[in-house]
């Protein structure tokens, strides 16, 4: 079941890291200008000391001198999707506790207005997309919960789109195929 777990997850995960992303950018206020002039410019919420911490913004300076690398022009756009999973689930520690209030909260309108759902769904789901990312074994893992959190947290942010990628996602069809014995638990 491994290789076909790997791919059914990657879908899901994908469109979760998405949504995610996407929800949590929305919540800050858009600019006049789209491109990010340079890695101190505060024209976008994430290069901008009020909201990240040193080690968030060094992760963004980091994404943005690698779009500058690639002949890319460094968008908010791109910015926004150039930057890992790791750091998005980063955003619900403790330490920003004053950006969840602020801002954060807002991203997940069908929550119950607490971090620790939503860090405690992300962690989950990063130590996942970790694994299947280096290749490492998922099989000792409740897969099933693993699908859920997925889709919970897609349904703290948006409902119908929770709704799409349950009825797209390949993972449960994949269920029945585990064997019996990992079942049992």
């Amino acid at each position: 079941m491994e290789r076909g777990s790997f791919a059914a997850y990657l879908g899901v995960l994908h469109h979760v890291e998405v949504l995610l992303r996407n929800a949590i950018d929305q919540q800050f206020p858009a600019t006049d200008a789209d491109h990010v002039a340079s890695i101190c410019d505060t024209d976008v919420w994430l290069t901008d000391p009020a909201f990240l911490e040193d080690q968030g913004r060094e992760k963004v300076n980091d994404a943005i001198r690698r779009l500058v690398g690639e002949n890319r022009r460094p968008t908010r756009g791109r910015l926004v999707a150039s930057l890992t999973l790791g750091f998005w689930t980063a955003l619900f520690s403790g330490r920003y506790e004053d950006l969840w209030r602020s801002h954060l909260v807002q991203a997940f309108p069908n929550g119950g207005g607490r971090r620790s759902e939503v860090r405690g769904a992300l962690a989950r789901i990063l130590q996942l997309r970790n694994q299947i990312a280096h290749h490492e074994a998922i099989f000792a893992r409740d897969l099933a919960k693993d699908h859920a959190h997925l889709l919970s947290v897609a349904g703290l942010i948006d409902p119908e789109a929770q709704r799409y990628i349950a009825k797209h996602s390949r993972v449960v069809a994949l269920f029945p195929r585990r064997p019996d014995l990992l079942l049992d638990r």
